[in-house]
């Protein structure tokens, strides 16, 4: 077993490690050689100076075990305005079973990150996220929990989270609130088969609510997903809140989007955020996944 630096003769062997690791994990799809490459074309033409906001270096290790990669991660710098560095983990995998594996590459990772003298190491942040990986706003999967364990074990701790709910063969019947409102839609083609579509309600000229949504088909090509919907947002103005404008304007939404071709939708909010996570649930909504980003922090500088 050996830890190697990434080199593009190692494509097909990484892309196939990653295939192999996502297979059910819930929004996860297999990815091309090509799309791999593309998020690593980085690393081999600048390694120094990467095109991901505030991404300064990029490096990948991976764990060689007679050929197979064993192990995987994607690491980076990121610096803020006042020259303080912390660490990133874009993205971090091993094979089930190969937990030394895993281990080794981590603390490989963790010994490159620390010459920046960071003070933070933050892993799976949906904001360096393979794109991919998952659908929006997504951290690492409960499903991958073997990772989930290894990471905790080396003080790892969840500092934020996303929860993702389906609803297959939706049906909605809107009930409009007794407030005086004019619904705008925005309809633009995408990625998907389907259009997407924002919409916004206006009360005496003002908004007071959106509901933003992009077809599935907006983050993979898979067949499967192009009569799916993602509620990319869903806001109400604090002044309407509490008056069944949000849950109107989500089941108006779906409604509009059913005429289009969308059999089923799904949506994410914070692992905090109780009252949308109560609305969903009791709308038709049910949990599907819940993801997690990690922080490990150090009380000193190495040098």
């Amino acid at each position: 077993m050996e830890i190697l630096q990434y080199t593009p003769d190692k494509l097909k062997s990484v892309t196939n490690f990653y295939n192999r690791l996502i297979k059910n994990v819930p929004y996860c799809y297999p990815v091309s050689l090509g799309q791999f490459e593309h998020v690593l074309q980085d690393i081999i033409d600048s390694p120094e100076v990467c095109k991901d906001d505030e991404l300064i270096e990029e490096t990948v290790y991976i764990v060689n075990n007679k050929g197979t990669v064993e192990a995987y991660i994607h690491i980076g710098i990121e610096s803020d305005d006042d020259k303080e560095y912390g660490g990133i983990i874009r993205f971090f995998g091993y094979r089930r079973g190969s937990r030394e594996a895993g281990l080794s590459i981590l603390k490989k990772a963790e010994e490159s990150m620390r010459k920046y003298n960071v003070t933070r190491i933050y892993a799976f942040s949906k904001n360096y996220k393979y794109p991919f990986y998952h659908y929006r706003y997504a951290h690492l999967s409960n499903s991958l929990d073997h990772i989930e364990a290894l990471l905790g074990l080396n003080g790892y701790k969840r500092v934020n989270g996303q929860v993702f709910l389906n609803w297959e063969n939706f049906q909605v019947k809107p009930i409009k609130p007794k407030i005086q409102m004019q619904l705008k839609p925005d309809w633009k083609d995408g990625r998907g088969l389907l259009q997407n579509c924002n919409i916004t309600a206006y009360k005496d000229g003002e908004e007071i609510g959106q509901c933003w949504t992009n077809s599935c088909g907006e983050f993979n090509d898979n067949p499967t997903i192009q009569d799916w919907v993602y509620i990319d947002w869903l806001g109400v103005e604090d002044e309407f809140q509490g008056k069944g404008l949000g849950k109107y304007l989500l089941e108006y939404t779906l409604q509009e989007l059913k005429k289009v071709g969308y059999k089923h939708t799904t949506l994410s909010t914070s692992w905090d955020n109780h009252l949308a996570f109560l609305m969903y649930t009791n709308l038709g909504y049910r949990v599907i996944d819940w993801t997690y980003g990690y922080e490990k922090t150090f009380n000193d500088k190495s040098s």
